[in-house]
């Protein structure tokens, strides 16, 4: 049934998930990204509001820059509904001003190494300012000031420093700071529990003493400063790691050794076009998503730590009463995940397992509102218990499960990877979540198929509705899965759950060749966002190319102008699909008006308001170019592209796509893709040998290192030849 009046405006406002921002972001009307690399945006001034401003993570902490908070993954503070990242006063963000006059000056991010830069010409002395999050040692947060003399005049050149910081925190209760000679330290835990069952967290901070000036001596030439954050769990571990950064500064290699390891991940996952400003809103996107995620290569026995998962407004955002609260919705599977896992499927499998973790919670939570299996919660914190503030989507948004075993599906699609089947609980999930469902169906003696009653699907301008398309597409998705799991490690499944997914309700209207969105939906109702079209894509479920359109242009004049970006990425999609070019193109340009400058960071809404740094957009954005115009489709013996450039680009390169453990680099111009097997490994218990399968049925093998050019006409097929004997 639809929803009253008032509670549609509720939804509007995102009640539901308590979301406030600035009411709009003018960023766009001030400032300009002046430079012309696609991998750094650059300002010769500094936005104030927030919502323009860059941030730097490592998946383990992160902040805005120059802000006054710094937020540490799986650190939430609040009961309940209530749990949000808990604020910890930043000892980062720091400003240097001159007392002279300032010729010229930048504030910069290279998202290619992972760095924002301010730097600062008097005439007489070059400053630069670098702060980033350091990426294979993720526990501390460095600012680096440097000074280098370039005037004639040879006495000492000060220049003035601040830090940005509030005292106090609200959400952690710290002590005295303490001082070791050059060094700071304060020690808290959270104020309270997320659930009367969890504990509060402690944690430590100890940082480099900030001076209210910095001086490079008489005739000296040049001069670093360095001053780190290091944040751990107790005192101990915070000096531990404070001295580990300071040795790494002491050998040179602080920062080096950081951009490196960015390198390292550009290296094996990029998307390149020869349009400019397309380019910055792809590196863009990438970059602030991976810098909420873990680094690739870091393990370290003394300090590991768990990831806690994505959530809307990234690492650097969550707070009370803002940005969803840090908390991990749909978003992390369904928009996140599927750019993430065909470039790192390694930070894939940490993302899946931030839900396998919590699968005891998952366990809990169906088991007490009376259903088999696992429900994960429609919010997710550090618990894994239910965070949403408001029974009706925490009770309703059941789509959740179906979600998060399709990207499970997916990962195992494109890995083949066992070891997280058997060792990370990752088929103990799967079959969870089938036992979920198989409790949810209700059989409808009348029709003799099985409905799902009283739920809320993504338009959540509706609630309490039957056989949502979405939902019963993702539980049938749900209830296959296992099948396909089980005999990646010989494990048979009930039959009851394939019988179940045949019968499941999966509406479609022959009178106007379309899927409505759930019993009773009527033509021409508003909807929130993108949700019957996705049948098409992400769940590339099998439809005529009518239907399909059809989807398409009913949903399309009825879905909010201002809702999220993914709903355009997902309508530029599905019109490339079937062949209407004009409307994919206007689509894929209207998803990117949520986009801020100079820093190319993401609202919500393309108003400015709504969550900040909104990586659930950006995380659409990439889908529509990856599997849009690339045209990239993930079946589970088989992966298929068919590249189209898009408009005003002559050249398309894909670098680093993983795919069965193999990397391979794609470049496709106006007439022809080549494509080139840059790296190959075994599975665990198989070996893979990759060709290509042209639409044309010409079949290509592909060897390390040598190119294959093909016509830039149909679809490619990339297929393991073995076809990888699964034990």
């Amino acid at each position: 049934m639809m929803v009253s009046n008032l509670y549609t405006l509720l939804v509007i406002l995102c009640v539901c998930h308590l979301v406030f921002s600035d009411a709009g972001c003018p960023c766009n009307d001030k400032y300009a990204d002046i430079s012309k690399r696609p991998d750094v945006f650059e300002s010769s001034s500094l936005p104030s509001q927030q919502c323009c401003l860059p941030t730097v993570g490592n998946g383990y902490l992160a902040t805005v820059v120059y802000s006054d908070t710094i937020y540490v993954n799986g650190i939430y503070n609040g009961r309940g509904g209530n749990s949000h990242r808990a604020r910890i006063p930043s000892t980062a963000a720091i400003t240097v001003s001159s007392k002279t006059a300032i010729k010229k000056q930048s504030y910069s991010l290279s998202v290619t190494n992972g760095t924002f830069y301010h730097r600062i010409d008097t005439g007489v002395a070059l400053v630069e300012q670098r702060l980033y999050a350091h990426q294979t040692f993720p526990y501390i947060l460095i600012n680096e000031i440097a000074i280098q003399r370039t005037g004639q005049v040879s006495g000492p050149i000060t220049f003035m420093l601040t830090n940005n910081t509030r005292n106090g925190s609200g959400d952690v209760e710290f002590g005295e700071v303490v001082s070791y000679d050059n060094t700071r330290m304060m020690i808290g835990e959270t104020v309270e529990s997320e659930t009367s069952e969890s504990s509060t967290v402690s944690i430590a901070v100890n940082w480099t003493a900030i001076p209210n000036h910095l001086s490079l001596p008489a005739d000296d030439k040049y001069k670093l400063w360095t001053f780190i954050t290091a944040i751990g769990l107790n005192q101990k571990s915070a000096s531990k790691l404070y001295a580990h950064g300071v040795q790494l500064a002491t050998t040179g290699v602080l920062h080096t050794d950081h951009v490196k390891a960015w390198e390292e991940k550009w290296n094996h996952g990029r998307i390149e076009v020869d349009d400019l400003n397309l380019a910055k809103e792809i590196y863009g996107s990438m970059y602030y998503i991976l810098s909420s995620l873990p680094s690739l290569n870091y393990y370290d026995q003394e300090f590991p730590f768990h990831f806690y998962g994505l959530s809307p407004g990234g690492l650097a955002h969550g707070g009370s009463g803002l940005d969803y609260f840090g908390h991990v919705f749909w978003d992390q599977e369904t928009w996140m995940y599927p750019p993430i896992l065909m470039f790192h499927p390694l930070l894939a499998r940490v993302m899946l397992e931030s839900r396998s973790y919590q699968l005891d919670a998952a366990k809990s939570l169906a088991k007490s509102r009376g259903w088999k299996g696992a429900q994960f919660p429609w919010e997710m914190a550090f618990s894994g218990s239910e965070v949403c503030p408001a029974d009706i989507y925490s009770l309703q948004e059941n789509h959740i499960n179906g979600d998060i075993a399709y990207a499970a599906e997916q990962y195992l699609s494109v890995t083949a990877d066992v070891d997280f089947l058997r060792n990370s609980r990752g088929y103990e999930m799967i079959a969870d979540l089938a036992k979920y469902w198989e409790s949810r169906v209700v059989f409808n003696s009348a029709t003799g198929l099985y409905d799902i009653h009283g739920v809320m699907p993504p338009d959540e301008y509706h609630s309490n509705v039957t056989n949502s398309v979405y939902t019963n597409t993702v539980a049938q998705l749900s209830l296959r899965l296992p099948e396909y799991a089980g005999k990646l490690i010989n494990v048979s499944v009930p039959s009851t759950w394939s019988k179940i997914a045949d019968k499941l309700v999966i509406l479609y209207s022959d009178a106007h060749k379309y899927h409505p969105e759930f019993e009773g939906y009527t033509i021409g109702t508003s909807i929130k966002q993108a949700d019957a079209i996705l049948l098409g894509f992400p769940l590339n479920q099998k439809m005529e190319r009518d239907v399909r359109y059809s989807d398409l242009q009913i949903y399309k004049p009825v879905t909010d102008s201002d809702g999220p970006a993914m709903s355009w990425a997902m309508f530029s999609v599905g019109y490339g699909d079937v062949g209407s070019f004009q409307e994919r193109d206007e689509m894929f340009q209207r998803s990117q008006k949520n986009t801020q400058q100079p820093f190319h960071v993401w609202t919500e809404f393309p108003s400015g308001g709504g969550a900040i740094n909104f990586i659930t957009g950006m995380g659409g954005f990439l889908q529509s170019v990856l599997f849009g115009y690339a045209g990239f489709r993930i079946h589970q013996e088989y992966l298929l592209f068919d590249f189209n450039l898009p408009n005003g680009t002559n050249t398309f390169n894909i670098t680093g796509l993983n795919y069965l453990g193999s990397e391979i680099d794609f470049v496709a111009d106006v007439k022809t893709v080549s494509v080139t097997l840059t790296n190959q490994q075994d599975l665990e218990d198989g070996a893979i040998k990759l060709r290509l399968v042209a639409q044309s049925g010409a079949t290509y093998s592909l060897v390390k290192d040598k190119t294959v050019i093909l016509p830039r006409s149909g679809w490619v097929k990339i297929e393991n030849v073995l076809k990888y004997q699964r034990p």
